[in-house]
């Protein structure tokens, strides 16, 4: 056996017997079965070794000079520090009467000499096994004891911590259970608990709501009404319900934060009066969207920034790359429009544009499909899920609703009104390019179209690589 497994395992007996060659026998003995073995050749070297060391178990002889076993036994049984050590009296008196006054002072065994050996290694195993087990479940009553004298303190804590938690807190805080009918179906939900928000917010007390129903057919329209559903989902499948619940009646008209979960056959709940919070984010929404629409529409002509381009743009390019789609692009720019303000003066320059981008937002017929002011007198549209045939024909669109405008140019070089020149390309994208591929090719079209005479369409087919 390792030695050191063997010291952590090792018990200790003390062997008193005033004969040296029963204490040399039972040594030996005790030694080789792994035992720790001390000796005393009378009871008061017994007890001193005692006081020093408290043993295991005692193996005591009862024919002691000076002071016998029984009186060595009395003194050990009468002291709390070591009246839990077992002694076996090991003695050559066989007498009845010897053998009961030996359990009369504590004795737990009694072996006569001359004894078997093999009897006192199973006598002692058996008694040190006992006294192990002993003390093992001593130990777990302790500590049972222990642990429920914690617990009950710890209940009374909570209790107290719950009562005061409840009754301070600005939320509403109560627990229902669940009213069943014969089937076993939810009908109605019964009050358990209130505390004093929640009892005031529906127009109690926490002592007057316990046991009175939450929903009653009777009186239609309270805090919980139309709620019942969501209850019931809560108890019956475990969920928890979370939302944010508008309540409007001629007393009161209120946002609240509901939070229910399931507690036994019913469940607990927290609500929360959150209107002013509720009304700082309707108004926050309301700035954001106006914010967002400021960032994205360009001021002059009403009509999606080129900051909004360069996004959306992107968005689609991804999309498209994604679902293997074409996506095509119109670059329109204002025929000769340096010479239109210098004949007619800024403010008819920015109605002139202004009109030209409602005219160009009429030709767009789809959602997804974009107008932009793209910068100066320059526009754009991307028309995602669109091939050359029908970005052509929004550009033919594009084209008609400008001449309809009939604007006067009399600067203009190709027409007595304002015209535009368009350029357009199409493509699949695909995720190793980027959008500037398209907007090169639209803008080269465009540049072809200024350079054929303007006032025209023209297209560049572009493949993707």
């Amino acid at each position: 056996m390792n030695k050191k497994h063997n010291d952590e395992l090792q018990e200790s007996i003390l062997i008193v017997d005033d004969l040296p060659e029963n204490i040399r026998l039972l040594s030996s003995l005790l030694i080789n079965q792994g035992y720790e073995v001390k000796s005393a050749t009378d009871g008061a070297m017994a007890l001193s070794i005692i006081k020093a060391n408290c043993p295991d178990l005692i193996l005591l002889d009862i024919m002691l000079p000076m002071m016998d076993g029984y009186q060595v036994c009395r003194v050990l049984k009468s002291q709390e520090e070591t009246q839990h050590i077992p002694v076996i009296f090991l003695s050559g008196l066989d007498s009845e009467f010897d053998k009961v006054e030996a359990f009369k002072v504590g004795g737990v065994d009694y072996i006569t000499k001359p004894f078997f050996i093999e009897e006192v290694v199973f006598r002692v195993k058996a008694q040190l096994a006992a006294t192990k087990q002993q003390q093992k479940f001593r130990q777990v009553i302790n500590e049972q004891v222990t642990e429920r004298k914690i617990a009950e303190q710890e209940l009374n804590r909570s209790r107290a911590l719950l009562t005061g938690v409840l009754n301070s807190s600005l939320d509403g805080v109560a627990a229902f259970e669940a009213i069943r009918d014969r089937r076993g179906q939810i009908m109605d939900f019964r009050w358990l608990i209130a505390n004093p928000v929640a009892a005031m917010t529906v127009g109690g007390t926490t002592e007057s709501l316990k046991g009175k129903r939450l929903f009653v057919q009777e009186s239609p329209g309270h805090l919980f009404d139309g709620l019942f559903d969501l209850f019931v989902q809560v108890v019956e499948t475990c969920t928890v319900l979370e939302q944010e619940y508008y309540y409007e009646s001629s007393s009161l008209t209120a946002w609240f934060h509901i939070v229910a979960v399931k507690l036994g056959d019913g469940f607990a709940m927290t609500f929360r009066d959150i209107s002013d919070r509720k009304q700082i984010e309707i108004t926050l929404k309301k700035a954001n969207l106006r914010l967002t629409y400021q960032a994205n529409i360009d001021s002059l002509t009403q009509i999606a920034n080129r900051r909004r381009f360069d996004e959306y743009i992107t968005q689609e390019w991804s999309r498209c790359a994604r679902e293997q789609e074409h996506l095509s692009l119109i670059l329109c720019d204002v025929d000769y429009f340096k010479a239109y303000n210098d004949t007619y003066g800024h403010q008819a320059g920015d109605n002139c544009l202004y009109e030209v981008a409602q005219g160009i937002e009429r030709a767009v017929k789809r959602p997804a499909d974009i107008a932009f002011r793209y910068g100066g007198e320059e526009f754009a549209v991307v028309l995602p899920h669109t091939e050359e045939k029908g970005a052509i024909k929004v550009a033919e669109e594009i084209h008609k609703q400008i001449q309809d405008l009939q604007i006067l140019h009399h600067s203009s070089q190709v027409d007595k009104i304002v015209s535009l020149s368009l350029g357009v390309s199409s493509i699949i994208p695909d995720r190793r390019s980027s959008p500037h591929t398209l907007i090169s090719a639209a803008d080269r079209a465009l540049y072809d179209a200024k350079l054929q005479g303007r006032n025209r369409i023209v297209y560049k087919s572009l493949k993707s690589h």
